[in-house]
């Protein structure tokens, strides 16, 4: 898959973009991704923000909180918001989204392999979402099935040996997640090539 091309504006190299989506799949601090991707602090902060932002609007990111102390939240994530200093109201929400799937712990691999998927699919970070019908059910298609794929990898990781019956249910799931997909994928293809075809001029 082709590096993701993070921001159209302050032009951040391939390579280096590749790097700060590889720390933030890992969720490493804004302060240690600059380090290691070679960017400025003020570039990760903001890159940081229009991620997460991206995953709540193709709802990669499916729960959230308005405040530190909301009920429902578990105290990992109480802790993580408390300790991210700073936070202005309008921020808790997609901070609070943010941590609450940071804590499920999900495998560093698979977080990162969605990411550059979803940017492949929906555009740069710093280019507002705009998807025609089409492109919406293609991103619709893929996260399904990356949330799937996740929850499976998950089950199979801590199956039994004699429990494997959800395994196979999801694993199922995760396979026709996946064929719906490439449905919706394909049908985009076939009505961008349409879309293509210069009409002929009727004599």
């Amino acid at each position: 898959m082709a590096k993701p091309i993070l921001s159209t504006r302050s032009k951040i190299p391939a390579a280096k973009a590749d790097k700060l989506l590889r720390c933030y799949a890992k969720r490493q601090l804004p302060a240690e991704a600059a380090q290691r991707a070679g960017l400025s602090l003020n570039t990760v902060y903001d890159q940081y923000n229009r991620l997460r932002w991206r995953l709540i609007e193709v709802d990669y990111y499916r729960d959230a909180a308005f405040r530190k102390d909301e009920a429902g939240l578990s105290n990992v994530v109480k802790d993580e918001l408390k300790r991210r200093r700073g936070l202005e109201d309008g921020d808790i929400y997609a901070h609070a989204a943010e941590a609450i799937d940071w804590a499920e712990e999900w495998p560093h691999g698979a977080v990162l392999r969605h990411l550059r998927k979803i940017i492949a699919l929906t555009g740069p970070l710093d280019v507002p979402l705009t998807l025609d019908e089409a492109q919406s059910a293609v991103t619709a298609a893929y996260i399904r099935y990356a949330r799937t794929q996740l929850i499976h990898g998950r089950i199979i990781a801590n199956a039994t040996s004699g429990d494997t019956t959800f395994a196979e249910r999801v694993g199922i799931a995760m396979d026709n997640d996946w064929r719906s997909y490439r449905s919706a994928q394909r049908q985009f293809e076939r009505t961008k090539k349409h879309a293509r075809v210069p009409k002929t001029k009727k004599k």
